[in-house]
């Protein structure tokens, strides 16, 4: 075998991890099945009935993680409005940070948080120019 022969064989290269997602057993239709086991309406169903993000979640090898899949049917939709806890008006997802998204019950919108950003930053110069706030904290 010569050099460029040894280099650009494929059989030396690592599997593409993309066409060699593995799903555990117990999630497995059969031997040589290419369904799995769907746990929003317990059927078995063609891989192609997931996500994307499902299956990753299913190939985890954490044994102390396991991930209950479900095809893109059984999955919930993804909220589009959020009620903001300070305006009390429901706006859309992109009204929101990402993290007050994670936290619907208690998430404030991004116009909300700026106000009250700026209503900080008002109080702290109110307190500066307070003539008795710096006899209080002996500031030059």
């Amino acid at each position: 075998m010569n050099y460029h022969q040894r280099h650009t064989s494929n059989a030396s290269r690592a599997p593409n991890p993309a066409n060699n997602r593995q799903v555990p057993k117990d999630q497995r239709g059969g031997p040589h099945s290419n369904t799995i086991f769907c746990y929003g309406c317990d059927k078995h169903k063609q891989r192609q009935e997931f996500s994307e993000t499902q299956l990753k979640k299913a190939s985890n090898r954490n044994p102390k993680k396991t991930h209950q899949i479900m095809c893109k049917t059984c999955i919930p939709p993804q909220t589009t409005s959020i009620k903001c806890h300070s305006c009390s008006k429901t706006l859309p997802s992109s009204e929101f940070s990402k993290t007050q998204r994670k936290r619907q019950d208690k998430a404030v919108c991004l116009e909300c948080r700026r106000v009250l950003a700026l209503n900080d930053s008002d109080e702290d110069l109110s307190l500066e120019e307070d003539s008795d706030y710096d006899d209080d904290y002996d500031i030059l």
